[in-house]
């Protein structure tokens, strides 16, 4: 996946407001017909793609296929828009999987006349592709540590594609160390720096349900204890 986490938004000359494009995501979801998560040829398969962006109205998609552009069809059908996600979204659905369909897709979004960088991100179909599982390493839980200390909380992720971890306090509503409610992981691991008491707590652990299979999300949890 080929995602910058921002572009530097240019001005518009006729607008007051500027133009941008952001972070970019995927997700996808497998026959809901069926009981399990893998994605299997005779399957219908959806990849949704969405993008943050300013202003939301001029956004434009497109989608190619090993890069080469693709057009709505029958089984292969393109929408811009989905009422039931966050603005922004598109989905490409790929009705009864055949063994030709697999090979990596790519989003690409724009603003009208923008002037700025399109963001891209690509999401490999084979027959591998695997939903995601989430386990805390032997002994890693609970984690005991002294203050002043630097300690690294980790949860193991698998999957193809493999999915971004959200850390966040599971025992109690209190921000994390940067400030925020939630973080994210692109290696499972959630590193804090001098920690002191008040950061003990039953530590989450969490696949999004992006960069994935939109299914329920996978946890764990693991207690750090600051002496």
């Amino acid at each position: 996946m080929t995602v910058p986490d921002t572009v530097t938004p240019v001005k518009n000359a006729s607008s007051v407001w500027l133009k941008a494009l952001r972070k970019g995501r995927f997700w996808i979801t497998p026959d809901p017909y069926h009981n399990d998560d893998n994605i299997q040829i005779g399957r219908e398969v959806k990849i949704s793609c969405q993008v943050e962006a300013t202003p939301a109205e001029e956004l434009i998609f497109s989608w190619l296929k090993n890069g080469r552009a693709l057009r709505s069809s029958e089984r292969m059908v393109i929408t811009q828009t989905d009422p039931d996600v966050a603005p922004g979204t598109t989905n490409l659905d790929i009705i009864d999987l055949k063994f030709t369909d697999f090979g990596t897709y790519t989003c690409v979004a724009s603003l009208k006349n923008g002037g700025i960088p399109e963001i891209s991100i690509d999401v490999n179909i084979s027959s591998t592709t695997v939903p995601p599982s989430l386990t805390v390493p032997r002994g890693k839980s609970p984690l005991v540590v002294q203050e002043t200390e630097t300690v690294e909380l980790q949860c193991l992720v698998s999957g193809k594609p493999k999915p971004i971890i959200l850390w966040s306090h599971a025992d109690r509503e209190a921000p994390m160390p940067d400030g925020s409610m939630q973080m994210e992981s692109y290696d499972g691991i959630l590193r804090i720096v001098n920690v002191s008491r008040d950061m003990s707590s039953t530590y989450r652990c969490q696949t999004s349900q992006y960069n994935g299979f939109n299914v329920k999300p996978r946890e764990a949890v693991i207690e750090l204890i600051v002496q």
